[in-house]
C-alpha cells in the first residue's frame, strides 16, 4: 500500500437514476461497488467517500469507506470537480497534517471497474516518473478524426485539422475517450492544475464493455449484466 488517497463523490441531487448511488444495481448499492473495489486494490491507505447525503454517508461507512460531509455549495449541478477534490485534500491535511503523494478521484457510476484495474493504472503511473497523471480510456471510432465543425462563418473546418481528412482508415493513429472510471494523479501536480490532467498523462485502456458510465436507466441492465456474470 502506498501514500495514496482515493476520493468517491456522491451526492444526493441526481436526475438521470433518481438516488442512483444508493441503488440497488446487481444486489448493492452502487456506490458499494467502487468502494470495494477500491478497498481491494491495496492502493489506497485511505478510501473516503464525499457527499452531502446523510443515507449516503451511512451507506459508505457501512461498506468500509471514511466519509466526509461535503457543504450544500459543492452539490450542486454546477459544483466542479475540481472544487470537490480540492475541499477533500483541505480535509485530508487538517486531519493527517500533509497531503498524500498520489490522489484518486473514482466516479461511483463506473461499478465496472475492478481492483486489478486501479492497481494496474497505479502501476502504470508509479511506473513512469516523468508521468503527471493517469486516466482510464476506451478506443472509439478513429474515423472521427475526420469530423468537421463549422466557424463562426458558417463554413467547414476540419476539426482536429486537414492531415486526416484524406488519410487512408487503417492509417489513422488509435482515438481513446475518457470513460470516467479512473482518474490517478500526483496531488501536487493536481493542485496546481485546472484539470485533472497534467501535460504528461497517460492513458489507461478499459474495454469499452467495462466502460459503461451508468447515467441513465438505460445503463442498468447491461451494466448488471456484466456484474452478474463476474460474480
Amino acid at each position: 500500500m502506498t501514500n495514496a488517497f482515493a476520493l468517491i463523490p456522491a451526492r444526493g441531487g441526481s436526475k438521470g437514476i433518481p438516488r442512483k448511488n444508493v441503488r440497488l444495481i446487481a444486489g448493492k448499492p452502487l456506490i458499494a461497488w467502487t468502494i470495494e473495489a477500491a478497498k481491494a486494490s491495496g492502493v489506497f491507505e485511505r478510501v473516503v467517500v464525499s457527499s452531502d447525503d446523510d443515507e449516503i454517508l451511512a451507506v459508505a461507512a457501512e461498506y468500509g469507506a471514511e466519509t466526509l460531509k461535503r457543504p450544500a455549495e459543492l452539490a450542486s449541478d454546477t459544483a466542479g470537480a475540481k472544487s470537490v477534490l480540492s475541499h477533500a485534500l483541505e480535509a485530508y491535511r487538517d486531519t493527517h497534517g500533509a497531503l498524500p503523494h498520489f490522489v484518486a478521484y473514482l466516479q461511483p457510476t463506473s461499478p465496472l471497474r475492478t481492483a486489478q484495474h486501479l492497481r494496474d493504472a497505479f502501476n502504470l503511473l508509479e511506473g513512469d516518473t516523468s508521468a503527471d497523471a493517469v486516466i482510464s480510456v476506451s478506443e472509439i471510432d478513429n474515423a472521427y478524426l475526420k469530423a468537421s465543425i463549422t466557424n463562426p462563418e458558417g463554413y467547414m473546418e476540419y476539426a482536429v485539422g486537414r492531415e486526416f481528412a484524406n488519410m487512408n482508415r487503417q492509417m489513422l493513429p488509435k482515438l481513446y475517450m475518457p470513460n470516467g472510471a479512473i482518474y490517478i494523479m500526483e496531488t501536487e501536480k493536481c493542485l496546481a492544475e485546472p484539470r485533472f490532467d497534467g501535460d504528461k498523462t497517460l492513458p489507461y485502456v478499459m474495454l469499452p464493455e467495462e466502460s459503461i458510465d451508468l447515467d441513465t436507466p438505460e445503463d442498468i441492465p447491461p451494466v448488471e449484466a456484466v456484474l452478474v456474470r463476474r460474480a
